[in-house]
């Protein structure tokens, strides 16, 4: 049965925006798959919404890639290959190691204590039973501090737009990698207080970097 996550932000611009949100939330938390097979008739149903918006987020998101139709297939979640799945880690690296070492000196002193919370909050979530979803949730959340969501909202959008994409659904399975990440982000929030750009860039491309040799060696 299909299952939406529905976003946390509940105003929106037009309905098209929300269907467009709910359908990105529910890849990000791993609520769609890739190679989900979806209808425009069970988004109407699950968001009570009528055709037109369905219709027009399901080519926003075509077009952004998250989305493939086929008319033959129907319209499922994008798979990747490994290839394409190095291919984006290199992008996320360089694009978020840039975005928190431009956003290092100019994030609020509240940004960093949010930054901190979430990071002790996943470190709770790594004990048996762990909750890959809420992970997933959290770890998002965490980045788009750090890579400076208030400061330069078009290169976060941009990474967060990247980011729905990530194949980490295993990686948050894979023995001691939860623990490895809240350890890498204590280093990079640690330089971030230091205001040392640089290394809290470099530490940001590093810590991507090991997710991607965790994953694909």
């Amino acid at each position: 049965m299909l299952k939406l996550s529905l976003p946390e932000n509940l105003y929106f611009g037009t309905k098209t925006d929300y269907v467009v949100e709910a359908i990105r939330t529910a890849i990000l938390v791993g609520d769609l798959l890739p190679g989900t097979r979806i209808t425009e008739q069970q988004i109407r149903d699950l968001l009570k919404v009528s055709s037109s918006p369905v219709r027009e987020a399901f080519h926003q998101l075509e077009a952004e890639g998250l989305l493939t139709r086929n008319p033959h297939v129907g319209t499922k979640v994008t798979e990747m290959d490994i290839g394409d799945a190095k291919e984006l880690y290199l992008i996320q690296s360089l694009l978020q190691g840039t975005a928190v070492q431009i956003s290092t000196k100019k994030l609020k002193e509240e940004d960093i204590l949010e930054a901190e919370k979430l990071n002790q909050e996943m470190k709770k979530m790594c004990g048996k039973g762990i909750d890959v979803k809420g992970l997933r949730v959290v770890n998002y959340k965490l980045h788009m501090i750090l890579c400076g969501v208030n400061i330069y909202p078009w290169l976060t959008r941009l990474i967060s737009a990247l980011w729905v994409r990530f194949p980490t659904q295993s990686l948050w399975l894979m023995p001691d990698r939860p623990k490895n990440s809240v350890q890498q982000h204590e280093k990079i929030i640690r330089a971030i207080k230091k205001r040392d750009e640089i290394l809290s860039g470099s530490l940001m491309r590093k810590h991507l970097e090991s997710s991607r040799r965790a994953l694909y060696g």
